[in-house]
């Protein structure tokens, strides 16, 4: 047998770091400085494209991203992500598109952008809710002491005149991260702890896919679309979520596909997603933070729920029920893992 040659084998007795391997030091450098120029493209198309949003888009932004970050570490690797996303990036352009199929107009009428709300009916024959939410939003409205609709009180106070505040580009980027905030938490917990990954990404797409189902099972106008058609109650309802990204020349942009009707449901209200992913991400990180950290993730569905009533997206009861969608997702995954622990617990 050979003799063992321990002379460059590194000396842990002393507690002494253990050396990077002479090939990783080089890959390292590579993957940074690969990184920076991804960060600089990201920045360009920031500034001359907009805020992307479509899930081709963002889906080949993160793929790149984590290539990057197995750069060197063989095919393996990068086999193991593109296993790791790719499926559950299907799951959620195919819901992107049963969320365009839920709609009740037709490509026509997505095209030209006329949506009535009188006499509508979708695939399934389910009539377009138009009154309800305005009659539980008074509701809500009165008992607050606001006088009327919260949309309608918001606006007024937060919006009083012609000219943008500006705090609108704050409601307008808080609005954006709805399309960024899932990605960025899921390539986190992918590059520190791909076990929360998955379950984070479960969670993403059974929320997602509760979100169509009502959909298709009740479709209901958002304030804005019920201005339109002059049934909303009270004065004028603006929209405006985006106004805030022309006071420092950005956009939000969605690429070719979101062109299509099929990706297009202006009625798609009841929940607001919007505030359920927001929920889910404040709701997923609470559990075991101190008192400032809970306040800290608190601040971003409170802001969230703020934006979407001074923009004209949605109703308060639209927020509520995705508060709600969020909640019973994340207790049904507290109650399957209390479940499973106990089920592997080991008897004394």
């Amino acid at each position: 047998m050979p003799a063992l040659d321990v002379s460059s084998a590194p000396d842990t007795r002393r507690g002494g770091p253990v050396p990077r391997p002479p090939r990783e030091l080089p890959w390292r450098r590579i993957r940074w400085a690969t990184f920076g120029l991804y960060v600089v493209g990201c920045l360009v198309f920031l500034r001359l494209q907009g805020i992307p949003t479509d899930r081709i888009g963002l889906a080949g932004a993160i793929l790149v991203l984590l290539s990057i970050s197995v750069l060197g570490k063989g095919w393996a690797a990068w086999r193991r992500m593109m296993a790791d996303w790719v499926p559950f990036e299907a799951v959620l352009l195919a819901y992107d598109y049963s969320r365009g199929f839920a709609t009740p107009y037709t490509a026509a009428q997505v095209k030209a952008r006329v949506y009535p709300i009188d006499d509508v009916h979708n695939s399934l024959g389910l009539p377009l809710h138009v009154d309800f939410p305005i009659r539980v939003d008074g509701w809500i409205g009165h008992h607050l002491g606001m006088g009327g609709m919260p949309t309608t009180w918001v606006q007024e106070h937060l919006h009083p005149g012609e000219v943008h505040p500006w705090y609108g580009v704050l409601v307008s980027l808080t609005y954006s991260t709805h399309f960024l905030v899932m990605p960025t938490v899921a390539v986190v917990l992918w590059l520190r702890n791909r076990g929360r990954f998955r379950v984070w990404m479960r969670m993403v797409v059974a929320l997602a896919v509760a979100g169509v189902s009502t959909y298709f099972l009740f479709p209901m106008a958002p304030p804005w679309l019920a201005d339109a058609d002059g049934v909303f109650p009270g004065p004028r309802v603006l929209r405006l979520t985006s106004v805030g990204f022309d006071q420092i020349g950005l956009k939000l942009v969605g690429g070719a596909l979101d062109q299509s009707q099929y990706l297009v449901n202006p009625v798609a209200a009841m929940p607001s997603l919007h505030m359920a992913y927001a929920t889910l991400a404040a709701g997923f990180f609470w559990f075991g933070k101190p008192w400032w950290g809970k306040v800290l993730l608190a601040l971003y569905p409170t802001a969230m729920a703020i934006s979407l009533v001074y923009g004209g997206e949605h109703y308060v009861i639209d927020e509520i029920a995705g508060v709600a969608f969020a909640l019973t997702i994340i207790a049904t995954w507290r109650y399957l893992r209390a479940r499973r622990l106990r089920s592997t617990a080991v008897p004394v």
